[in-house]
C-alpha cells in the first residue's frame, strides 16, 4: 500500500481522489467459517476485478473492514474506468465465485464511488470524499435496492458529482437511464444519489441489466397471455384459465 502522509503540515496533505467503498450483504448472519471464507473471498474477488479492467490495485490506498474495504485510487487510475469497467468485471467474477452456491453463501457486495478531498490521516482518511462515501454506502436506498434484487449480486451507489461527470456526459459505456436517482439522508449527511442494481441477465451488446429500485428481480420467462373472458351461467364474466376458471374479476 503506498505511503500517502506526506507532510507533517495538514494543508500538505490537501488531494483529490476517487473514494470506492465496498463492504458484503449479511455478514452478521453468518457463522463464525463462513464470515472467514467472505474475508478470503472478497479481497481475491476485488483484486482479479481490478486486474481484468486494468487497474492497479497495489497502488490503491485501502483500509480493511473486515466485511468490506475504503479505498482512495491514485489520480494516474482514470474515474470511467472504474465506475465502468471495474463495476462490470467484479459483477462478472462474482458470478462465477457464486455458481452454485446456496443463496445464504453468496457473496454479494453494496459499492459506492464519490470524487472528492480525501488523505491518508493518522488512524484512516479524511476529507469530504471519505464522508460522502461511507454514508452512501450505509444508505438505506443502496441497501433496499440490493436487498429487493435477490438475483443480482451487485448494487452500485454513485454520488451526484460522479454520476453528472462521468457517466451523464458519456464518459463510460453507460446509460443515464440504468441508474435511478434517490435521496440519502445518512447521519449528518443529505443529498441525492444514483443506483444501479446489476442482474444475472445479459442485454444486446452485453451489458447488465440495471435492476430497478423497489420492485423484486424480474422474472425473465416470456409473458403467459392474458386468459380469455367467457359468460358463466352462475357467476356473470369470468376469465378461463388453462386448468379451470377464475373468479370475480374481469382484469
Amino acid at each position: 500500500m503506498p505511503d500517502w502522509t506526506g507532510s507533517p503540515l495538514h494543508r500538505s496533505r490537501f488531494a483529490r481522489h476517487l473514494c470506492l467503498a465496498v463492504d458484503a450483504k449479511g455478514y452478521g448472519g453468518r457463522d463464525s467459517v463462513a464470515q472467514y471464507d467472505l474475508q478470503r473471498d472478497l479481497p481475491k474477488v476485488l483484486k482479479d476485478a481490478a486486474a481484468a479492467a486494468g487497474l492497479d490495485r497495489s497502488q490503491w490506498c485501502i483500509q480493511q473492514q473486515g466485511d468490506g474495504e475504503l479505498a482512495l485510487l491514485p489520480p494516474g487510475q482514470r474515474e470511467p474506468r472504474v465506475v465502468d469497467d471495474f463495476v462490470r468485471e467484479l459483477h462478472a467474477y462474482l458470478a462465477l465465485l457464486n455458481f452454485e452456491r446456496r443463496s445464504e453463501t453468496r457473496l454479494r457486495l453494496r459499492v459506492a464511488i464519490h470524487f472528492g478531498v480525501a488523505y491518508k490521516a493518522q488512524s484512516g482518511f479524511a476529507g469530504d470524499a471519505v464522508v460522502v462515501t461511507a454514508r452512501l454506502l450505509a444508505s438505506a436506498a443502496l441497501h433496499d435496492a440490493l436487498e429487493q434484487a435477490p438475483g443480482a449480486d451487485v448494487a452500485v451507489a454513485l454520488s451526484d458529482r460522479v454520476y453528472t461527470d462521468i457517466v451523464f456526459q458519456r464518459h463510460t459505456s453507460l446509460l443515464p437511464d440504468q441508474f435511478s436517482r434517490v435521496e440519502v439522508a445518512e447521519k449528518e449527511y443529505t443529498g441525492p444519489a444514483w443506483i444501479r442494481v446489476l442482474s444475472h441477465g445479459p442485454t444486446a451488446g452485453g451489458a447488465a441489466r440495471p435492476m430497478p429500485i423497489g420492485r423484486p428481480t424480474p422474472d425473465h420467462r416470456p409473458a403467459r397471455p392474458a386468459s380469455p373472458l367467457v359468460q358463466s351461467n352462475f357467476y356473470g364474466e369470468v376469465r378461463a384459465d388453462v386448468i379451470g376458471v377464475r373468479f370475480g374479476e374481469s382484469d
